[in-house]
């Protein structure tokens, strides 16, 4: 693996389920929820990808944010969170805190849980010389094969996401170095750490299992 791309799967912690935070230059949260107690007020972003319960928490993206953090989050959470710094559809480029972010689509194939006319998205995020791709709630789908990530952070639950073997499907689109899965590891969701086994098992990447901390 090459060094600057290490050091960086270093620096990601899965919080639990599918709430991320990467601490570089600088500080990320992606769908923070159920923060633990002694985290948060150091995001300089924080990224939402959609308005399901266990993504989209007011409370845990308040106390993830710096006194000057900025928030990227789905438009279909714009009712909800009235005051983010900005809101995104599919297929935008945005420059915020200081950072390019590429917000994708995300969307179930086989599924209705995330269609695409909710306006869900992931984020490709460029973060000291490193293009992160978080999903977002998906299936595997063909505009994958246009996108280019270092690491890929993606969902291997199945049921509202998909499946490892699915994941495998993305993974063998996007070409990443590294793959982390999420959505898994809490409790009040599915998902669990022999989904994530089964993934590293398949997968023909490298694949990097973060232990939850909360």
């Amino acid at each position: 693996m090459d060094e600057k791309i290490k050091n960086m799967v270093d620096k990601i912690q899965l919080i639990g389920h599918a709430a991320v935070r990467i601490a570089a230059s600088k500080t990320i949260y992606i769908d923070p929820w159920k923060l633990p107690a002694s985290m948060g007020g150091d995001g300089d972003l924080v990224l939402v990808t959609h308005n399901h319960y266990d993504h989209f928490s007011v409370p845990d993206i308040k106390k993830a944010l710096a006194k000057d953090g900025k928030t990227l989050v789905a438009e279909c959470c714009r009712e909800q969170f009235p005051t983010a710094s900005l809101y995104t559809l599919a297929y935008m480029k945005h420059r915020i805190a200081g950072l390019d972010v590429y917000a994708t689509a995300a969307y179930n194939t086989d599924k209705q849980f995330h269609t695409r006319e909710m306006g869900f998205v992931g984020y490709i995020i460029e973060l000291d010389g490193v293009k992160i791709y978080q999903t977002g709630d998906c299936d595997a789908f063909p505009h994958m094969r246009d996108f280019e990530c270092d690491i890929v952070l993606l969902p291997v639950s199945g049921t509202y996401v998909m499946n490892p073997s699915q994941a495998v499907d993305a993974v063998n689109m996007l070409k990443p170095k590294v793959a982390i899965p999420i959505h898994w590891g809490d409790p009040d969701v599915v998902g669990s750490r022999k989904d994530a086994e089964e993934f590293q098992r398949l997968a023909p990447c490298e694949v990097v299992i973060k232990d939850p901390i909360r």
